[in-house]
């Protein structure tokens, strides 16, 4: 993992220091609201170690980055990409080319258009350094800032996949789109606290 950056952001893997932003986000109602209900403090420290664990493995299920505002240095979220245990081949590899993406802001960061320059910069390094064929989004039905950013960066809204029950949407971004439409220029940064 790398970190990289963008016009206003620093986007850099999580950390040890990362744990109180972690634990912050993951406890607060109105960031969970769209995700699940809130986890506890305890819960919300368990989670944090267990990311932290699983991102050091060699093929690692979960990649979490940290995201900074570079105007004052100070972290605003986090984002990243899990890989669902449903895509294990028979060999007991995983299926590496499609990804599920995923972002949390405090609530000081939202209305900034932080989401489309954060997301869109972490699908460039996913095509670009994971090599991703297809990158997945799966969100309340109901969490309407999602899915007006989602769509501003081009996610695909397939109708046929599209959950029964109406709670949750999916929508897909592949490689062929990303090769068609460059969504932000990033660059990483070959710092070795990060690599």
């Amino acid at each position: 993992m790398h970190s990289f950056t963008t016009e206003r952001l620093l986007i850099r893997p999580l950390s040890e220091e990362d744990k109180a932003l972690f634990i912050n986000l993951y406890t607060d109602a109105k960031v969970m609201r769209n995700i699940s209900a809130p986890l506890s403090g305890e819960k919300a420290e368990k989670a944090f170690h267990n990311t932290l664990k699983i991102m050091k493995k060699a093929q690692p299920s979960i990649m979490t980055w940290v995201i900074v505002s570079l105007a004052d240095n100070k972290a605003i979220g986090i984002q990243g990409f899990t890989w669902p245990t449903t895509n294990i081949t028979q060999q007991g590899d995983r299926e590496l080319t499609q990804a599920e993406i995923g972002i949390m802001l405090n609530t000081k960061a939202n209305g900034k258009l932080f989401p489309e320059e954060a997301m869109g910069s972490l699908m460039e390094y996913g095509f670009t350094q994971l090599k991703l064929e297809r990158i997945n989004a799966v969100y309340a039905s109901k969490n309407l800032a999602t899915k007006r950013f989602v769509n501003k960066l081009g996610f695909f809204l397939p109708a046929n996949l599209q959950n029964d029950s109406g709670k949750t949407s999916y929508q897909y971004f592949d490689y062929q789109q990303w090769k068609q439409r460059l969504i932000k220029k990033v660059f990483i940064n070959a710092s070795p606290k990060y690599t």
